[in-house]
C-alpha cells in the first residue's frame, strides 16, 4: 500500500439505519405490528422512513399522530414499549447491509482503524440488528441515543464516541445518511461524509457534509478527500 492509499483517520464513526444497513422496511414492520393492535392504519414504507433518525420514542410519537390521535404519554410509552419488543423478536427479516459497507469495514479494521456506531436507534433494538446480519463483531464501541445524555444531531454524542475510541476531532470522522448525523458531526467538530441512498430529510447538497458517496467503494477516497480540509471550529 503506498502513503496515498493509506486511511487518514484512525478512528471512524457510523450511523447505522440508512448508512450500513436498510433498515425501515422492518421498522415499518414492527410499527405496524403495534398499531395493528390499536386499531390504526398501517405505515407505507415511505412514511416509515419520513419517522427514523430520532430515536424509538419519536418514531411512535409520529407514528401515532400520523394515523389518528396523537396519544397520552401513557399510550405512547405503551406503543413504545410494543415496539421495541416486536422489534427485537424480528429484527433483520427484511433489513438488508448496503451493498459494500462489509468490505468497507473489513477493509478499515485490516487496517488497524477503530470502529464504533453511534445511533440513535434503541438499546433494545440495536445488538439483536447488528448480531443478526452478522455486523456484531466489527465495532469496538456501540452508543444508542437512549443511553447517552445528549443524542444526535447533539455533537456531544459523536464526541463521547470518539473518546471512548480513544480518538481526538482531528483523528476521527463521521460516516451518516442524514441531517442528525453530519450536523452532530459539524457541532462536535469533526469531518463527516454523507451517503445518498439513506433517510435523508433535506437536500443532501444542504447537509454539511464534507463529502457525499453514491457507493461504499468511494468511501476511503472520501475520507482521503475531506482529510485534507481543516475542521473549522464552531
Amino acid at each position: 500500500m503506498t502513503n496515498d492509499d493509506a486511511q487518514p483517520f484512525e478512528a471512524l464513526v457510523f450511523d447505522l439505519d440508512g448508512t450500513l444497513i436498510d433498515s425501515a422496511p422492518d421498522v415499518c414492520a414492527s410499527v405496524n405490528r403495534v398499531l395493528k393492535t390499536r386499531g390504526r392504519r398501517e405505515l407505507i414504507l415511505n412514511e416509515a422512513k419520513d419517522m427514523v433518525g430520532w430515536g424509538g420514542r419519536v418514531l411512535v410519537e409520529k407514528a401515532l399522530a400520523a394515523t389518528g390521535d396523537p396519544g397520552s404519554e401513557d399510550e405512547i410509552d405503551d406503543v413504545l414499549q410494543g415496539f421495541l419488543e416486536s422489534y427485537a423478536e424480528h429484527p433483520a427479516e427484511l433489513t438488508v447491509v448496503f451493498p459494500g459497507a462489509i468490505e468497507a469495514l473489513e477493509v478499515f479494521k485490516s487496517e488497524g482503524v477503530k470502529l464504533a456506531i453511534c445511533t440513535n436507534k434503541p438499546t433494545a433494538t440495536t445488538p439483536p440488528v447488528l448480531e443478526a446480519l452478522g455486523l456484531d463483531g466489527y465495532f469496538d464501541v456501540v452508543s444508542c441515543g437512549d443511553a447517552v445524555p445528549h443524542k444526535k444531531p447533539d455533537g456531544r454524542h459523536v464526541l463521547l464516541v470518539v473518546e471512548q475510541l480513544g480518538g481526538t476531532v482531528d483523528t476521527a470522522a463521521m460516516v451518516g445518511d442524514s441531517e442528525n448525523d453530519i450536523h452532530a458531526a459539524i457541532d462536535a467538530g469533526v469531518r463527516s461524509v454523507c451517503v445518498t441512498f439513506g433517510y435523508a430529510h433535506m437536500p443532501l447538497e444542504e447537509i454539511g457534509a464534507g463529502a457525499l458517496i453514491d457507493r461504499f467503494e468511494d468511501l476511503p477516497r472520501a475520507l482521503r478527500q475531506i482529510a485534507a480540509t481543516p475542521v473549522i471550529p464552531q
